[in-house]
């Protein structure tokens, strides 16, 4: 408003000093009424385009500040790292060398197959006498062996698993531990917006590497839990076969001792 104001006044002195120059010079000068107007409207356009630049300036002095703001470093970024929690690793006598191989799996993943097979009571070969038992015991125990093996596969994946979390452990900290300490610097090179991102992106990636070990160990305790149902399952079905069979043996029994004639129906101790 104000820039407007200056330019009518700036038109009128030249109003004014067009005028009086006539008479001072002694001779006539013909006046075109067009040209002040087409000087108003010149004038306007420059001072349109002069508010034009002034808004665009404020407009990048006010981005700048919000890009500075932006780019300050913070200095206290320390106190957001959280303590750590070191990790524990199992152990156990190994008096008569029974032992010694599950904890070296437990801990590294290392031997696992061996490592099992020595702490656990193996199971034995009947080849030998199996064609002596009759298909139903044939299937009955070809059955619970199994069980036991499907137990035996799924608890040496959970110690192999066990054990190759807990072996990397070290060069996990090792870069959580890097990571928390580029997070929280404060070297100019360590903030920027590409080095801010490349943190964020190392951060997703051991993220979705926890998340697998977490994954696998959660498949091993499913696999597990699946063998004991088996075997849970197994050992219910047989009861309930060991039940039934003794109640038809109860009937039998019951029938050929009675059966025979009415009048052992009739007998009635004194």
């Amino acid at each position: 408003m104000k820039n407007k104001t200056a330019a009518l006044a700036t038109a009128a002195v030249l109003v004014a000093v067009a005028t009086p120059a006539t008479a001072q010079f002694g001779f006539s000068i013909v006046s075109d009424p067009g040209t002040y107007a087409r000087m108003a409207t010149e004038l306007q356009q420059a001072i349109r385009e002069y508010q034009a630049i002034m808004t665009l300036y404020q407009l990048s002095e006010q981005a700048y500040a919000n890009l500075e703001r932006a780019a300050r470093n913070i200095t206290t970024k320390d106190v957001w790292i959280p303590a750590t929690t070191a990790w524990t690793y199992p152990t156990a006598s190994n008096t008569y060398g029974t032992t010694g191989d599950w904890m070296r799996t437990a801990n590294t993943g290392a031997g696992a197959q061996s490592g099992y097979q020595n702490a656990t009571v193996a199971l034995g070969n009947y080849a030998p006498v199996w064609s002596t038992l009759t298909t139903a015991q044939q299937d009955r125990l070809g059955r619970s062996y199994g069980s036991i093996e499907i137990s035996d596969a799924a608890a040496l994946n959970a110690l192999h698993q066990v054990g190759m979390i807990r072996g990397s452990s070290a060069a996990t900290d090792r870069a959580i531990a890097r990571l928390a300490a580029d997070a929280s610097s404060n070297d100019p090179a360590l903030n920027t917006e590409v080095g801010v991102l490349n943190q964020v992106s190392a951060s997703g990636v051991i993220a979705a590497r926890q998340q697998q070990n977490t994954n696998q160990l959660l498949a091993a305790i499913v696999d597990q839990q699946t063998a004991q149902s088996k075997m849970q399952h197994d050992a219910v079905a047989e009861a309930i076969a060991a039940d039934v069979a003794a109640r038809q043996n109860a009937a039998q029994n019951t029938a050929a001792i009675w059966g025979g004639t009415t009048a052992a129906r009739m007998v009635r101790l004194p």
